[in-house]
């Protein structure tokens, strides 16, 4: 049997439920509205807004790519300073499966320090960091992104447990590197010895490379 339809005035601020032919009109007439805002960021994020409000009414639909949009609507949010609704839409993206693991917001931290808006990155970096410990390039990516804006301690912090992690697991990822490199030049900018650890890296790209 196929879903009841409801009328759109249902209720406000609800989407309509509807069969599969009318669900795929109203999907066509949202994104025909995207495009037609072109550059004009405030009526493409009204249209984005309602497309992925109605995305998330229809859950497990095949109809609807909420990752890919999730990132254009925050684009468009920054677009516009609405920073803190960026934030939340990767956020709420990435909770609900959307994205590869913590790709979004990695994306999304790296164009926020790059514009400033550091305390909103760390956030992100702090959810990335918390909902997937392993993944070694969010060290990595971390790194690089308060690095490039001087802040070479934090840096160090978060490249030093990427390196940690990358060596307990023997380096799969091969971000070794990567690491040793951005670590040498934290540990250079702060007049702070190499240590053992850094040896430890060392050999351990070494061993990956095949070098002897």
């Amino acid at each position: 049997m196929p879903p009841p339809v409801r009328s759109r005035d249902d209720e406000e601020g609800t989407p309509a439920l509807a069969g599969p032919a009318a669900l795929e009109e109203r999907i066509e007439e949202i994104m025909d509205r995207v495009h037609q805002a072109g550059h004009n960021k405030v009526e493409r994020v009204a249209a984005l807004e309602e497309y992925l409000t109605l995305a998330r009414a229809h859950e497990g639909e095949t109809w609807f790519d909420a990752g890919a949009w999730s990132e254009d609507l925050a684009d468009s949010y920054l677009a516009l300073d609405r920073v803190d609704d960026a934030v939340r839409t990767i956020s709420d993206a990435t909770r609900s499966g959307y994205g590869e693991g913590a790709e979004m917001l990695c994306e999304l931290a790296e164009k926020l320090m790059r514009s400033g808006y550091e305390p909103q990155a760390t956030l992100l970096w702090q959810q990335a960091r918390a909902g997937y410990p392993d993944d070694v390039w969010i060290y990595v990516q971390a790194g690089i992104g308060y690095g490039d804006i001087g802040d070479h301690a934090e840096a160090l912090e978060w490249l030093t447990t990427g390196l940690e992690l990358a060596l307990r697991t023997g380096d799969p990822e091969s971000a070794l590197e990567q690491l040793r490199p951005l670590r040498a030049s934290c540990l250079s900018a702060l007049g702070r010895p190499s240590g053992e650890i850094q040896e430890r890296a060392g050999r351990g790209e070494q061993g990956n490379t095949g070098e002897r």
